[in-house]
């Protein structure tokens, strides 16, 4: 099927969403982009936010497939779901001609799912400003566009929390402040994404209270203490995320398993080793991928040589 034939079958709701022929809206010309975006008045939002979910399952599956150019179309549609989708989809996007578009959503679009869904978007773009790899005047916007948001009161709570959670990574002066301000805001929500901010400063400032939640009641909270601690990475820590892989909750078990893969070290091999016979089939798995990883190291200090 041609792609002009399958951009007109879209629009007919009598024609099924064949996922084997999606692949032809990566990477769209110029061209073909005009037909799609003049497609897409005559789909229903139903049709669109099932043809965008299965394209962000496409894309997580198959990094060749490129549909950045389908979501940046759909961003500026009249319904709420469409938009939310659209944001979510450019999760993986590097393009900074996504960045405008996403940042208008983040501080003025009226739903609040459709914010918090530019949110995370963002939230990508500001690890590449850490990475060095976003210019200036760009890190500048999306931190404005973040304190702007965690300040504003007619934001959400979970609006706020994914800027929370993004601001780390542009190592912004006020992320201190933010993050004390969250952490005892009185909102486990709010200290959950204060714990998750945490880990992304790899600042060991925060140990102390990170280690005080890997004990505490709520499930939610010790999860989000033994990702910190990975993120963290101090090997002396590695004893309590030991005992997190016997956690009641098996969520927590498992991101216990993960931070020791991130921090490293003879121990936290031996620990995971021991996780390959613990009966859980989802625990074993993680950790036996984990072993098997290139980035696992056994020596995060770089201490070992050959004499």
């Amino acid at each position: 099927m041609t792609i002009g034939r399958y951009i007109e079958d879209l629009s007919d709701e009598r024609t099924p969403l064949e996922q084997s022929e999606l692949p032809q809206l990566s990477s769209l010309s110029t061209e073909d982009l005009e037909d799609f975006e003049a497609a897409l008045g005559s789909m229903t939002a139903e049709r669109k936010c099932e043809m965008l979910a299965r394209m962000v399952e496409m894309s997580e599956e198959d990094v060749n497939l490129d549909f950045s150019a389908v979501f940046r179309a759909c961003l500026a549609d009249e319904e709420d779901g469409v938009r939310e989708a659209a944001a979510l989809g450019l999760w993986e996007c590097d393009d900074r001609v996504v960045l405008r578009p996403l940042i208008r959503l983040l501080v003025g679009d009226p739903s609040d799912s459709v914010r918090a869904a530019a949110a995370v978007s963002i939230g990508k773009f500001a690890e590449r400003a850490r990475n060095g790899r976003l210019l200036p005047r760009d890190t500048e916007k999306i931190r404005r566009a973040l304190l702007f948001t965690i300040d504003d009161d007619l934001a959400d709570l979970d609006t706020r929390r994914r800027a929370i959670e993004a601001m780390p990574s542009l190592g912004a002066a006020e992320v201190v402040d933010i993050i004390e301000d969250a952490y005892e805001s009185g909102d486990a929500r709010l200290r959950q994404s204060a714990l998750y901010a945490m880990g992304r400063t790899s600042d060991t400032r925060w140990l102390p209270m990170v280690l005080d939640d890997v004990q505490d009641d709520d499930p939610a909270i010790r999860y989000e203490a033994a990702a910190a601690l990975g993120q963290l990475g101090d090997e002396e820590n590695v004893p309590d995320l030991i005992a997190l892989t016997e956690d009641e909750d098996p969520q927590v078990q498992l991101s216990a398993v993960q931070a020791l893969g991130a921090v490293g070290g003879s121990m936290a091999r031996n620990a995971l080793v021991q996780c390959l016979d613990s009966g859980d089939h989802t625990l074993e798995e993680a950790a036996r991928s984990i072993l098997g990883s290139a980035e696992f190291d056994d020596d995060p200090m770089g201490l070992s040589f050959q004499r």
